[in-house]
């Protein structure tokens, strides 16, 4: 059940009243020392490698995983969402049609179809549930978010601004509030767009004003190929940058991942999570294969394109990603020593595209609680993609062997 917001931020807030250091222990046998001696923030560090008998692991409690042959169910998933009561609501991209099963993974409806009329999508570009436990799903293509019933019922729609795209394009919080994401500040020399943030929505779907997270600074590595008035960018692979994520109590929690911290931007006095990284080297031969894909990217814009710029990075950012989960700790994927990708488990090589990456990344993530107490550490499948989780359950996209999407919710082998 998603915790009241004003517990929460008791909770933050509460570590503030005294200017001592507190220790607080977690089951994975580290200590986090809260510092509360600065005035803008608390600072919640934690040193340490966390045993490895600590760690905790996942156990599958359920897959909704169709083969290649069964037209009945979903053929491709970039997203889904979790009712309080663990229904899914799947977006089936091809079809363009809204899956709900079951808590216990059994379907109960499918809604929806390719076209712009009531109900119908060409686009998910981000979905939510609301507090009321109402459907929101965003579609730029038709510039509307489209509402549903928990049931899966279309009920009305709001006409949102058309002109940009993206995916995971819309939040909510407890407030019951809706954010659209978007390009909230002007561009900066050597940028696309603006810096990304929030717009507030009021019923309806208007504007009503524009959030954006602490701007952290990071050295950003990028590579720029522009031709007949097109122009396009990307990165590294392993290249540190700026991220942030909404938190469901209605902040920012932010990181330039260059370092092992974290800004949680909680209104009265926030908290920095500060956590020791070793260094993780990245592959010689990794770092030709990034360049590679770098070249030939950049060339689809510009064929005379040739390499120009800073070197590939050789250690790996600490952080690789992080997440908010609705009972607001902090999921962060740390970097991990590379793997090598078995032959038989690499994608073919086909003429004219890229060739399958040549490495992976152990997944792994260490979880915060809201106020920046370590929790713990959990080894997670390489191939999952983290959704959501609450409480010692949580949901993944995860492929299997025929590189077919199914629906998995694990429950960790240990609660916090």
């Amino acid at each position: 059940m998603r915790p009241a917001r004003a517990l929460v931020l008791c909770c933050v807030f509460s570590l503030a009243c005294g200017n001592e250091a507190r220790v607080e222990e977690s089951s994975a046998g580290l200590t986090t020392v809260i510092d509360s001696t600065k005035p803008d923030s608390l600072i919640a560090r934690t040193a340490g490698a966390v045993p490895d008998a600590a760690v905790r692991t996942v156990i599958e409690e359920l897959r909704i995983q169709p083969d290649a042959e069964d037209t009945s169910s979903f053929s491709e998933v970039y997203e889904f969402d979790v009712a309080r009561d663990g229904r899914l609501y799947v977006f089936d991209d091809p079809g363009k049609r809204l899956f709900l099963f079951g808590a216990d993974g059994a379907m109960q409806k499918v809604v929806g179809r390719k076209g712009g009329g009531p109900g119908e999508f060409e686009r998910d570009n981000g979905m939510v549930v609301l507090r009321d436990d109402r459907l929101a799903i965003l579609d730029a293509t038709n510039a509307r978010l489209n509402f549903f019933s928990a049931d899966g019922e279309f009920q009305n729609s709001w006409v949102v601004p058309a002109g940009f795209s993206t995916n995971d394009g819309v939040r909510t919080d407890t407030s019951g509030t809706l954010y659209l994401v978007r390009p909230v500040t002007p561009r900066r020399d050597g940028d696309i767009l603006g810096r990304m943030g929030l717009v507030r929505l009021a019923d309806g779907g208007q504007w009503r004003d524009s959030l954006v997270a602490p701007d952290l600074p990071v050295t950003r590595i990028y590579y720029t190929a522009s031709k007949d008035g097109g122009t396009s960018q990307t990165g590294p692979l392993h290249a540190a940058r700026f991220l942030w994520a909404w938190h469901p109590h209605g902040f920012f929690v932010s990181s330039a991942t260059n370092t092992y911290e974290l800004e949680i931007s909680a209104p009265g006095r926030g908290v920095r999570i500060v956590r020791d990284a070793p260094e993780v080297p990245v592959p010689d031969d990794e770092r030709a294969w990034d360049q590679e894909r770098i070249t030939r990217n950049l060339r689809g814009t510009d064929p005379a394109w040739v390499w120009q710029g800073p070197e590939i990075p050789k250690v790996k950012p600490p952080i690789r990603m992080f997440h908010v989960a609705r009972d607001g700790r902090i999921w962060v994927a740390v970097s991990t020593p590379s793997e090598r990708i078995p032959d038989a488990e690499r994608g073919p090589v086909l003429e004219g595209r890229p060739r399958p990456p040549l490495y992976r990344d152990r997944t792994a993530y260490e979880v915060f609680s809201p106020a920046g107490t370590f929790l713990g550490r959990v080894q997670m499948p390489a191939s999952a993609m983290f959704m959501e989780a609450d409480g010692d359950k949580l949901w993944v996209l995860e492929r299997d062997a025929d590189d077919m999407p199914g629906v998995v919710r694990y429950r960790l082998s240990k609660p916090f």
